[in-house]
C-alpha cells in the first residue's frame, strides 16, 4: 500500500470547490517539469508530477496545458496558486486555484454562478497567441 502525506489542508475538512470538476487527463509543462491533470473546474485545477517538482503550498507557479481542438494541437498558459500538496509514492498530487479564468465564457465569481451553469455548453479552452 502507498503511504500519502497531504500538506495544506485540513484532512477532516468539508469540500470547498465553487465549481463543477471535469474529470480529464491532459499533459501539463511546469517550469521545472511535465504532469498530467486529473480535474479542472472553473477556479481550480488537480494534477499530478514527479516529487522532485513538487510545489509548496502557496506558492504560484506558472503552466501550460496541451489539448488538440479541431484536429490542432493547442497550448494554454496560466498561473495558479498551490493550495494543497499530496505525496502518492513516487508522485504528487497538486490541488491549485486559478488566479484567472481558464476557460472563456466564464462569468465573474460573485454573481455568475447560474450564468455559469447556463452557458456550460458554449465555454471552450482558451487558446494561447
Amino acid at each position: 500500500m502507498q503511504q500519502t502525506d497531504t500538506v495544506g489542508a485540513d484532512r477532516g475538512a468539508t469540500d470547498q470547490r465553487a465549481g463543477e470538476r471535469f474529470g480529464i487527463a491532459l499533459p501539463i509543462t511546469l517550469e521545472d517539469g511535465e504532469g498530467q491533470t486529473h480535474d479542472i473546474s472553473d477556479s481550480g485545477i488537480l494534477f499530478e508530477t514527479a516529487a522532485e517538482s513538487e510545489p509548496q503550498v502557496g506558492a504560484k507557479i506558472a503552466m501550460t496545458l496541451q489539448y488538440s481542438m479541431d484536429g490542432k494541437d493547442q497550448h494554454t498558459r496560466c498561473e495558479v496558486e498551490v493550495v494543497r500538496v499530496e505525496r502518492v509514492g513516487n508522485r504528487v498530487n497538486v490541488a491549485a486555484r486559478l488566479l484567472s479564468p481558464l476557460l472563456t465564457g466564464q462569468s465573474d465569481r460573485a454573481g455568475g454562478a447560474a450564468r455559469a451553469r447556463e452557458s456550460r455548453e458554449s465555454r471552450t479552452i482558451a487558446p494561447c497567441n
